[in-house]
């Protein structure tokens, strides 16, 4: 900034030095005279440089002295961020943490309710990206007793069936997928039905309950279990709530819609049930 200050007022100083030169040869021609003119010309030039350049080495000084605050500030911005960076990876441990208690206290809970089935805990690995929650990948495989057909649990409620299994890994279908049956009750009515999966109703997250009686009282809000008759399940076990009742066209049966208890959109832990009546039976044909 001094440079540019001597530059703009180039003029100036050029005129001032040839002022101090006349005063000079004033001052050689008549020294009494010269020296007064010349210390009152110097005065009169000099002072207002002078002051000029205080101003400007005043500037310079709180122009270095404000660059010296913001480099300090630009210091601690610095350490504040790496401190907000290390507490927000503390609180993003903490939460997985967190989600990793509650999916074990989950497992758990459904251990204990179902603890006189033999099971085995589950993590899900994958689902498949091309369909609506019809199948998903679990970490058990067949060299861990895992075989075809056996029931897998979700939330305290039926959530799937095994279909293709690996040495390490599983493949299971969920009661969404069109391939899944089940005989199933509603209890407080005693009516029987069989549940399965359906294209036209997956998308929405619900499934059918089809070869009900035309005389079945089933209502919205009954709960459904598997049916004493079913051949692949246990009795008893939670699969959903009714969520509408119609008669068929021919008026000789009903059908129901129900809504699955288990988040087939959200599994992470799951039970299998590893001891089941007759798990060699196949479905349907793989695709």
């Amino acid at each position: 900034m001094i440079i540019e200050f001597l530059e703009n007022h180039r003029r100036v100083f050029l005129l001032s030095g040839i002022a101090i030169c006349i005063l000079a040869i004033i001052a050689t021609i008549s020294p009494g005279i010269g020296t007064n003119i010349l210390s009152s010309g110097l005065s009169f030039i000099v002072t207002p440089m002078q002051r000029g350049l205080n101003s400007s080495i005043t500037w310079v000084q709180g122009h270095f002295s404000a660059l010296t605050n913001n480099q300090s500030l630009i210091i601690q911005n610095q350490q504040l961020q790496a401190e907000i960076n290390r507490l927000q990876f503390e609180n993003d441990r903490l939460a997985a943490a967190a989600a990793e208690n509650e999916m074990l206290n989950a497992a758990l809970n459904m251990h204990r309710r179902y603890a006189y089935l033999p099971t085995m805990g589950a993590r899900v690995i994958a689902a498949d990206p091309s369909d609506w929650h019809r199948s998903f990948t679990i970490d058990r495989g067949y060299s861990d007793g895992i075989t075809h057909n056996m029931p897998i649990i979700a939330d305290g409620s039926l959530a799937g069936l095994t279909r293709y299994v690996t040495p390490l890994s599983t493949r299971f279908v969920s009661v969404l997928d069109y391939r899944f049956v089940a005989q199933v009750i509603a209890p407080r009515t005693e009516d029987i039905g069989t549940a399965r999966g359906d294209p036209t109703l997956m998308h929405q997250g619900l499934m059918r309950i089809d070869r009900l009686d035309a005389t079945a009282q089933i209502i919205p809000g009954d709960e459904i279990l598997t049916a004493p008759t079913s051949y692949l399940f246990p009795s008893g076990l939670r699969l959903g709530e009714v969520v509408s009742v119609h008669t068929n066209p021919d008026g000789l049966s009903r059908y129901a819609i129900i809504r699955p208890t288990a988040d087939v959109s959200d599994l992470q832990v799951v039970l299998i049930i590893t001891e089941s009546q007759n798990q060699d039976q196949d479905l349907g044909t793989p695709e």
